[in-house]
């Protein structure tokens, strides 16, 4: 690949008319992109910022890589291609779509996400998300459904954009849904989303303040949890022998079940999955959800129980521990899957089934924008050219997937969202028989699929049956073969004969 640093790269604010020619494969004057330079990052009003690439030689050709427009001016961008160009739209396929609010944080056009330390803790996240979402064993579970958690689309967005907040994640991520389904189809799988979330939030955010470098978290409430998880990747990375002591001690002041954790190390496996009944037992305890001291109690019982899931076993994890308590307590199962990554640096080992580096995989991804786009649209694009009055109200976007597409939430976070049926490319409508005439029954409608197949297939079935009989006789004497294959042939016609019902 070229370098970024060199006179490639061109970058110019456009009007309406020069960003059609550039957007065309035309090139024009424009200065060097350089690293570091913001002076590209805000274009005036009325202008997009175009980032393109010019081939070298007397025929050059502009390859444009990306354009930059304020947010209120994009719905007008994206509407205007669709309506006037549309060769060229979606641009967000093809062509990376920002706003200066993310433009003013590049520094050059690679995007290195950093989770510093925590990725295998937010794959272990998006992994059991997904567990819980299908309520199905791991092994069952595929790495599209990972893809489209929160807690993948979460961690992608933190780990690229300092500025992003969680809420505003889901946010998009709803949007998302909305734009791809209909309501009716959205249905079971959206409400089923929706209830887990709140059991989730607080750990997203406790995981999203430990990813961030911060050692004082942003609400004191998180404080403990926060202080929990660095003790643990901090007790992990010095290899301890008393990891359980140095994770528990944040909680003790305001845990006293935290005690039962300070002699682990000295208890045997059936002493530990007691100690996790009594976690479990405690979570039952706890009558009012709707109290901060109550949530932030429910959570930390989880975290202890996550984690004794995790060395349950004589240290080694016992995730199907989590199983039973799931549908009440999805935080355990949460935690468990969380904390058994915590200071984990490997994450192409075969993790989590396999699914591990396969969700690290692409939360690692680098966002170059010197690439093309690696999703079906942009949401962003979507929102203004999505149009419900039609019978496809994703036609506009020109989707080629069967069932999901790859939503771009934000620059670089691309997470798949399952299609509606009338946005399945390729789908035939199949026209199906009045009620009158379909068939009573599915014998009936059985009998009258063989006979009218059976005057095509009829012929063939004799003229096999006919050699296989040749070919037996072939093996006996000659004496009286010419007549006994007379006999059998008429035989053989009269047995795949259909004269009246062929299924008695």
């Amino acid at each position: 690949m070229v370098s970024e640093h060199s006179e490639r790269y061109r970058y110019k604010f456009a009007n309406s008319a020069e960003l059609d020619a550039l957007l065309s494969g035309h090139t024009t004057d424009g200065e060097v992109l350089l690293a570091g330079n913001r002076r590209w990052s805000r274009p005036p009003l009325g202008t997009a910022g175009v980032i393109w690439a010019e081939e070298a030689g007397s025929d050059a050709l502009a390859r444009p890589l990306v354009l930059i427009s304020h947010e209120d001016e994009l719905r007008r961008l994206c509407g205007r291609y669709a309506s006037l160009r549309s060769d060229l739209s979606p641009l967000s396929a093809w062509c990376h779509l920002i706003t200066p609010t993310f433009a003013q944080e590049l520094d050059s056009l690679t995007r290195t996400p950093s989770l510093r330390g925590m990725e295998a803790s937010w794959t272990g996240l998006a992994v059991a998300e997904a567990v819980l979402l299908a309520a199905k064993p791991i092994a069952s579970v595929r790495v599209a459904a990972c893809l489209a958690t929160q807690s993948f689309a979460i961690a992608r967005s933190i780990s690229l954009w300092e500025h992003v907040s969680i809420d505003g994640v889901i946010g998009r991520l709803d949007n998302a849904q909305r734009i791809c389904r209909s309501e009716r189809q959205a249905g079971a799988a959206q409400r089923r989303i929706e209830e887990l979330r709140p059991s989730l939030m607080l750990i997203w955010e406790a995981l999203a303040e430990a990813s961030s470098g911060l050692r004082s978290p942003s609400s004191r409430d998180l404080a403990p949890v926060v202080a929990c998880l660095h003790a643990l990747q901090k007790a992990r990375s010095m290899g301890s022998t008393d990891e359980a002591r140095a994770f528990i001690e944040p909680l003790l002041p305001i845990l006293p079940e935290a005690e039962m954790l300070e002699e682990l190390p000295l208890r045997s496996p059936e002493a530990r999955v007691r100690v996790y009944d009594t976690l479990v037992a405690s979570l039952g305890a706890l009558d009012d959800h709707g109290k901060k001291a109550v949530i932030l109690r429910r959570n930390a019982l989880a975290l202890l129980a996550g984690y004794l899931a995790t060395v349950a076993a004589g240290g080694v994890a016992s995730l199907s521990l989590t199983e039973g308590s799931a549908s009440r307590w999805p935080e355990i199962t949460a935690w468990a899957y969380l904390i058994g990554g915590i200071g984990e640096r490997v994450v192409w080992a075969s993790g989590f089934d396999g699914l591990g580096r396969l969700v690290a995989r692409e939360l690692q991804r680098s966002l170059r924008l010197s690439e093309a786009p690696v999703c079906d649209f942009g949401l962003d694009e979507a929102s203004a050219v999505v149009d419900r009055g039609l019978p496809d109200p994703l036609v506009n976007l020109r989707v080629k997937q069967s069932r999901q597409a790859t939503v771009a939430l934000l620059p670089g976070v691309n997470v798949l969202v399952g299609l509606g049926e009338s946005a399945q490319s390729g789908k035939m409508e199949v026209a199906r028989p009045s009620r009158e005439n379909q068939p009573k029954s599915l014998n009936e409608g059985l009998v009258a699929f063989a006979q009218s197949l059976w005057p095509y297939l009829e012929p063939h079935f004799a003229q096999y049956m006919s050699a296989r009989l040749r070919e037996a006789d072939s093996k006996r004497a000659p004496e009286g073969r010419a007549r006994r294959d007379t006999k059998r042939r008429s035989v053989a016609r009269s047995l795949f004969k259909l004269d009246g019902d062929p299924m008695k």
